[in-house]
């Protein structure tokens, strides 16, 4: 064990921390378009569907197809800017930068996909409310805004850490084993990357039947919107949950 870490020590980290780079960023953008493009295309069908239903309410589904697939469209956009920042960041020749790097790309890429797949699936269920109400489209789009920014947050969570792993060699904060801390950064990205797979669906699940519910119910929009606040949030948790052990990966190992 010793001998290898010795010959590790004589690496020319150099061209090593690039490949890493350029495999982190597409990690980030590749992994980061699966929900993006899943739950837009999701809301689309919906929209289609509904106007085949509703053809004189055209206009007001694509509009709201298109408001939901901007917000779905979010994590991919975070997934972009991360794979950029990977990318074209100037490196830090070091095995615990490179566990970063690769860690940023993985909770960037891994955790866009819940939060994408989750307001594509708010905004689906709302063009299909609107569909079978269209006297509901204003309470159902605020529902479906409300909805899909819950969902959004595990997105959220996991571009703070992505941020933190890529910039945090700048500040000197890697201090000790050098293989404990690689390994500590990566696992930091997979622990908030797969952690907000689930939270995010989850989201978008409550928030797509909160917006069915305030279709059929729009006397209840109000109630209907308070209980999927609560239950969005709750299943929020273990993606908080995440979040926190990711940090104690970065910080206090």
């Amino acid at each position: 064990m010793g001998a290898w870490l010795e010959n590790l020590a004589e690496i020319d980290w150099e061209p090593v921390m690039t490949a890493g780079r350029y495999v982190a960023g597409g990690l980030a953008m590749g992994l980061g378009a699966i929900g993006s493009g899943v739950g837009e295309g999701h809301n689309a069908g919906e929209a289609v569907d509904g106007i085949s239903r509703q053809p004189a309410v055209s206009g007001d589904l694509t509009r709201t197809m298109l408001v939901g697939q901007a917000v779905a469209e979010t994590s991919g956009i975070f997934a972009l800017v991360i794979a950029f920042l990977l990318m074209f960041t100037e490196p830090v020749p070091c095995m615990e930068a490179l566990g970063a790097y690769l860690g940023g790309g993985l909770a960037m890429g891994l955790g866009a996909i819940g939060s994408g797949i989750g307001t594509g699936v708010a905004g689906a269920q709302a063009a299909g409310s609107i569909s079978r109400n269209p006297r509901t489209r204003g309470n159902v789009t605020i529902t479906m805004l409300l909805g899909q920014a819950l969902a959004t947050s595990p997105a959220v969570f996991a571009l703070l850490i992505a941020v933190i792993l890529i910039f945090a060699q700048g500040f000197e904060m890697y201090t000790g084993n050098d293989l404990v801390l690689a390994v500590s950064a990566l696992a930091a990205g997979l622990c908030i990357g797969a952690g907000a797979i689930g939270p995010g669906i989850g989201s978008g699940i409550a928030a797509g039947g909160a917006c069915d519910a305030a279709g059929r119910r729009p006397e209840a929009s109000t109630s209907i919107t308070r209980t999927m606040l609560v239950g969005g949030a709750v299943s929020q948790s273990t993606g908080i949950y995440a979040f926190v052990i990711a940090f104690i990966l970065i910080f206090f190992i």
